[in-house]
């Protein structure tokens, strides 16, 4: 017979039944991990919001633009896009870097104006 009563690691009440148990239900523990994993899950909840953000400004600006044309950089600014987050960079030549949101990409052209393409398939 154990002396000391173990408890709950959430809910710190007494825990009855077998000796390895660490939680008095499923809740306490579905509760316990919950908490104890959030914080590591919110950094990449807030980045995938911020890049699926960039992706839809960049999808809109595509559906309106027509055959290539350019759209200026403050328009994407103004929108709340984020230069800082994008999933990956492509070299195209030597003068053409394209910077990607999931399918769609863009080129800093002159004049701080942007081209945006659309990723067909996956390489």
């Amino acid at each position: 017979m154990e002396t000391n009563p173990k408890q709950c690691l959430h809910c710190a009440k007494k825990i009855a039944g077998r000796t390895d148990k660490k939680f008095c239900n499923s809740h306490c523990r579905s509760s316990y991990h919950n908490h104890f994993y959030s914080d590591r899950s919110n950094y990449m909840r807030r980045v995938n919001g911020l890049l699926l953000r960039n992706r839809k400004i960049l999808a809109d600006l595509f559906a309106l633009q027509r055959g290539g044309t350019t759209v200026p950089l403050s328009e994407l600014y103004v929108k709340g896009f984020s230069p800082s987050h994008f999933t990956h960079q492509q070299q195209k030549d030597k003068n053409q870097l394209f910077t990607y949101c999931y399918e769609f990409g863009y080129q800093i052209t002159e004049k701080n104006c942007i081209k945006i393409i659309q990723q067909t398939s996956i390489e």
